[in-house]
């Protein structure tokens, strides 16, 4: 699994605000997480596409 650096920043520096529950908190975590597994996935896809069309050249 890889680490949400922006989670990890959240976590670190901010944690859950005082006036947000906690299933919201949680909700807001696994979405950042998410975005950031779409991230690195979208990363490796442009590698893999920029390494093949490097190949072809």
């Amino acid at each position: 699994m890889l680490i949400c650096p922006v989670r990890e920043e959240v976590k670190m520096n901010a944690g859950k605000p005082e006036h947000i529950k906690e299933k919201i908190w949680e909700q807001h975590l696994r979405w950042l997480d998410l975005v950031s597994n779409e991230c690195r996935s979208n990363q490796l896809r442009r590698e893999r596409e920029k390494q093949k069309r490097d190949g072809k050249a």
